[in-house]
């Protein structure tokens, strides 16, 4: 105890001493990786706007694009480890905070499932599952893009087949949830040149259109209609957006500059544009390919949506979209993800005020030794 001039006990205070000071500086740190690695995604996400919750036997949907999963040809063991830890974290926050019943995932699940052999193929197939895995209750959907199986001029019955034997979907297919039926369909083989994948896509998109003429009037084909899914407007999901001339065009966007789009490159042709809408008649089309966000109404009157890309690798502000589907009605929303400029801005200010506290620090202590020296040398005088 320290005895004060008024007879007060005075309780000495702690020093701050060098091991105390790292000690902080260490929580300091741990608490803001704790923040932008784990926290950050949900506190984000969190603030998504829901679709509109009043929609009857109603299904709830996740729709993201583009993951792009690092190869080995083209990646760096840094960008993969940063740009899937930021998949894997956002992904698995909105599983808890949105628990949608089916997930879709429309293309470029890999950046390069074209170029690689079967065991990097399979790891690339192991990764996807660690990153996007999902509880039994939900459905999750995957559409071919160009970097899974290649563009229409490099994509051959070997790749096909091996998306497929993982991912089941590679052609036209039909999927029906209660009563909404999801059109899934592989943009590169909608070239209609007439070549074996093409032909085929074709003859699907036939047998689709007429299930759902079956399904609209089941009389006609033979059919129950108490045993039969009721008919609704098809939503249609493929990895390139219908034909528009550039994202100028969009109602809402986030590209950072109006490219002009090629027919069967960035996007469908005008002719494979039309056929969907006099074969299928969507109510809805969602895509991606582009990795930005867009909403506009198309070239044949339906409401589109391209998603953006999942990955910071491809965007510093990823989105993906949330939905309710029933069979009559549907409601969208945009779900903002965390920038990545944001998560480096937060660990810059953490470092350099770091490293300004100990800068002070030092020259505190320094000065310290310094008036302390100083006072001594000065009675060392005084004494002689």
């Amino acid at each position: 105890m320290i005895m004060a001039k008024n007879g007060v006990d005075m309780i000495p205070q702690k020093q701050l001493t060098p091991k105390r000071m790292l000690g902080c500086g260490f929580l300091a740190l741990l608490a803001t990786f704790i923040y932008c690695e784990f926290l950050m995604y949900f506190a984000i996400l969190f603030q998504c706007h829901l679709p509109e919750p009043n929609l009857p036997n109603s299904i709830n949907a996740m729709i993201i694009s583009d993951p792009h999963l690092i190869g080995p040809v083209r990646g760096h063991w840094y960008d993969r480890l940063r740009r899937e830890w930021q998949m894997k974290r956002s992904f698995h926050a909105a599983n808890i905070l949105f628990k949608p019943d089916v997930v879709f995932i429309l293309g470029d699940l890999f950046d390069e499932g074209d170029l690689v052999e079967d065991p990097e193929f399979y790891d690339y197939v192991s990764r996807f599952h660690d990153i996007f895995s999902v509880p039994k209750t939900t459905r999750i959907i995957n559409v071919a893009g160009n970097h899974d199986v290649g563009f229409h001029y490099r994509m051959y019955s070997y790749f096909l087949d091996r998306f497929a034997d993982k991912f089941n979907h590679t052609g036209v297919e039909l999927v029906s949830i209660k009563d909404v039926h999801f059109i899934i369909i592989n943009s590169m083989a909608m070239e209609n040149d007439g070549c074996e994948f093409c032909s085929k896509a074709m003859k699907e998109l036939d047998t689709v259109s007429r299930k759902l003429k079956c399904l609209k009037i089941p009389e006609k084909c033979g059919l129950d209609p108490l045993k039969v899914p009721k008919y609704s407007l098809p939503i249609v999901m493929q990895h390139f957006p219908t034909f528009r001339e550039s994202d100028q065009k969009c109602i809402e966007g986030d590209s950072p500059e109006f490219e002009v789009y090629r027919e069967n490159w960035e996007v469908l042709s005008k002719k494979s544009t039309a056929i969907l809408g006099n074969k299928l008649n969507p109510r809805l089309v969602f895509g991606g390919h582009s990795h930005h966000f867009c909403r506009l109404t198309n070239t044949i009157n339906v409401e589109e949506y391209t998603v953006a890309s999942f990955s910071w690798r491809n965007k510093n502000n990823p989105s993906f979209l949330l939905a309710k589907f029933n069979a009559d009605k549907h409601s969208i929303s945009l779900c903002n993800m965390p920038k990545e400029s944001t998560q480096r801005f937060i660990y810059t200010i953490m470092f350099l005020s770091l490293f300004i506290l100990f800068i002070c620090y030092g020259f505190k202590m320094r000065t310290n030794r310094f008036l302390k020296y100083r006072k001594i040398h000065s009675d060392d005088l005084k004494f002689k």
